[in-house]
């Protein structure tokens, strides 16, 4: 059964307008901030890779276990990045009350990956401790670091993701712009990027 459009709340001021410039500004430097991570992730990527094909410290093809959670938390993270996106689009919309359920739903998904992700931290860290006496133990660390930045990332992006969700829920005039939201959706969407490519490099090279 397809969705019924929502109409939009043209009396309500929760959806501010868009503001030209603010909104223009706000994503020029978004967009600088994320183009500095992607260098960042980019060179620590690299910096992995070089470690695993040509370290004599680095364990064999095949002898890199990663926690299985690993799989489920990019799945949440993946449902992130889709609510996040139906939410910018209900913004657009200005369809208040549908936007306030997807960004609830994202937010709930933002805090599984979170939960999901520090029982395999601690794994890795384990395993970290194992392997130091062993060959592989700074790559399991490499590793562990890797996931921890991204999952650092990923709480700075909760703060204005929780930010949005409460001020919809508490129908704060003007709190949730639309530029607000689609700012929110774009670094989300980076996160996604990023996790995948990392643990895709992970999974290649395991």
């Amino acid at each position: 059964m397809k969705e019924r459009p929502e109409p939009p709340d043209l009396e309500e001021d929760f959806l501010a307008p868009w503001e030209e410039e603010a909104g223009a500004a706000s994503r020029l430097g978004l967009l600088l901030f994320l183009a500095s991570l992607t260098m960042f992730f980019g060179a620590s990527i690299v910096g992995y890779l070089v470690i695993r094909l040509d370290s004599p410290l680095a364990p064999p093809p095949g002898h890199l276990a990663l926690p299985s959670g690993l799989w489920v938390s990019t799945l949440l993270l993946l449902l992130t990045g889709w609510a996040i996106h139906v939410a910018d689009q209900r913004a657009r919309r200005r369809a208040e009350r549908s936007l306030r359920r997807w960004l609830g739903l994202s937010l709930g998904c933002g805090a599984a990956f979170i939960a999901v992700q520090v029982p395999c931290l601690l794994e890795l860290l384990r395993v970290h401790r194992v392997a130091l006496a062993q060959q592989g133990g700074a790559l399991y660390g490499l590793t562990f670091a890797l996931v921890v930045i991204h999952a650092l990332h990923v709480l700075g992006g909760m703060a204005p993701l929780a930010a949005l969700t409460f001020s919809a829920w508490g129908r704060a005039p003007g709190s949730a712009s639309r530029h607000r939201v689609h700012g929110c959706a774009l670094y989300w969407h980076f996160l996604e990027v990023v996790w995948v490519a990392l643990f895709g490099v992970f999974q290649i090279t395991a």
